[in-house]
C-alpha cells in the first residue's frame, strides 16, 4: 500500500497563525552549544496553545495520523515550505489536546496556498484507519 492509498477518518481542521521559520524559532547558546527556543518561537507556541485550548475540548489523539498542511504564506518572498513544519508541529504538540505526540504522524504533507497578508496555516488532521 502506498501513502496515497491510506484510508483515513477526518478528525479536525485547524486554522492557525503562520509559524516563524526554523531560523527564527531556535537559537544556540554560543558558550554551551545548547539549543533554545527564541522569544518569537515562545510567543508563537503560546498563541497556538491559546487558540487550540479555546477551540478544542478533546483528549489528544494517540493513533497514527495523517496531517495535511496548507501554508498560506504572508508575502511573496521565496520560502522553503519545510521550514514551517517544526515550529507548527511543536506548538500543536505542546497544546496537548490535538495529538499526544507528533511521533504519531505517519503521513505529513505540506502544500503552498495563496499569498495572504499576515499568512496562516490550515491543518487537516485525520486518523489512519488500518485496513
Amino acid at each position: 500500500m502506498s501513502l496515497f492509498d491510506i484510508a483515513t477518518e477526518h478528525v479536525v481542521t485547524l486554522k492557525l497563525p503562520y509559524p516563524p521559520t526554523i531560523n527564527n524559532y531556535y537559537g544556540h547558546n554560543r558558550r554551551t552549544g545548547s539549543k533554545f527556543i527564541k522569544k518569537e518561537g515562545k510567543e508563537y507556541r503560546l498563541k497556538v496553545i491559546e487558540i487550540l485550548r479555546q477551540a478544542l475540548k478533546s483528549e489528544p489523539l494517540t493513533s497514527k495520523l495523517s496531517v495535511w498542511i496548507e501554508a498560506h504564506v504572508p508575502d511573496r518572498r521565496i520560502r522553503d515550505l519545510d521550514n514551517t513544519n517544526k515550529a507548527l508541529l511543536d506548538a500543536i504538540t505542546n497544546a496537548k489536546n490535538v495529538w499526544s505526540d507528533d511521533y504519531n504522524i505517519d503521513d505529513l504533507r505540506v502544500v503552498r496556498g495563496t499569498v495572504v497578508k499576515g499568512g496562516f496555516v490550515r491543518v487537516h488532521v485525520r486518523k489512519i484507519i488500518n485496513s
